[in-house]
């Protein structure tokens, strides 16, 4: 549980006042790690050139999750982190302009994407499983662009994935998922991507542990949608994906997460362990 004292109304309003928000705050979907509010910002608050506007405050939960890559890494950091991926990340539509403050806690200020959370619109049943394939294709051709974007010499600002060589690292998101790409659904179960959000758990790495969260939240549930986003991904980049190496680490994540962090849906949970008992 977080800190009963950790009002996120209220912190929220008190950022607002020191950032020289308008005083209408909208609370947003939160995420895992952050809080998230709808705001409008004065002219040049993110820069010289931002006209101001609608934005979203963001900040960190008393009960934030840690980065599972590294359980010590501050929030400030996360977010300063995230802000340097959204200037360097290219083939998705990413929050712009973002900036990140020195508050207590600290804070970013950033662009909205228009459209809904895949993640919202399967709750909703505006997806089928025609639908959700669909979604998977462009899904994996979107991350297929991601991945387009090759490691520079000292990172550019970027940590490294642990225990994985720079050689021939890409840019991954590491949270991939339904709740982190937005767009807007289509006629016939339809939907198209506008944007992807949350860069924070950033690295640089091999592009097969950018598929683990997919796998673990997705593809254990719906298998055939798995097929689609491999044949998107391949189709857009024309590189093979080593599955064996996706399962190897999805097995490794969805163990830790039992232990650590057992989903709400008992239904998702014994797919887990199923799952897990199928591919050791």
């Amino acid at each position: 549980m977080g800190d009963p004292a950790f009002d996120p109304e209220v912190v929220a309003a008190r950022l607002g006042r020191e950032l020289g928000l308008e005083p209408r705050i909208v609370r947003a979907r939160d995420g895992r790690e952050h809080h998230l509010f709808r705001v409008v910002a004065p002219a040049g608050l993110t820069g010289p050139d931002d006209p101001g506007g609608e934005r979203l405050l963001k900040f960190p939960r008393a009960d934030a999750l840690p980065d599972p890559f590294d359980l010590t890494r501050p929030a400030a950091d996360r977010l300063r982190t995230e802000g340097v991926v959204l200037a360097t990340v290219r083939g998705a539509q990413v929050p712009s302009p973002y900036r990140v403050f020195g508050t207590d806690p600290v804070c970013a200020i950033m662009g909205v994407i228009a459209g809904t959370t895949a993640e919202v619109s399967l709750e909703r049943g505006q997806l089928d499983e025609a639908g959700l394939a669909g979604l998977c294709l462009q899904m994996g051709r979107t991350l297929a662009a991601i991945h387009g974007t090759p490691r520079p010499d000292g990172g550019g600002g970027i940590p490294d994935l642990a225990d994985c060589p720079p050689r021939g690292a890409r840019l991954l998101h590491l949270d991939y998922h339904l709740g982190n790409v937005l767009g807007r659904p289509m006629l016939r179960s339809g939907w198209t991507i506008t944007g992807v959000v949350d860069w924070t758990c950033s690295r640089w790495g091999p592009v097969e542990a950018d598929l683990v969260e997919m796998q673990a939240c997705v593809f254990v549930l719906n298998p055939r949608a798995r097929d689609a986003f491999v044949a998107g991904y391949r189709q857009a980049s024309g590189r093979a994906i080593d599955m064996v190496d996706v399962e190897e680490r999805t097995a490794w994540e969805i163990r830790r997460r039992l232990v650590c962090d057992r989903p709400a849906s008992d239904e998702l949970a014994r797919r887990w362990e199923d799952w897990v008992e199928r591919h050791g």
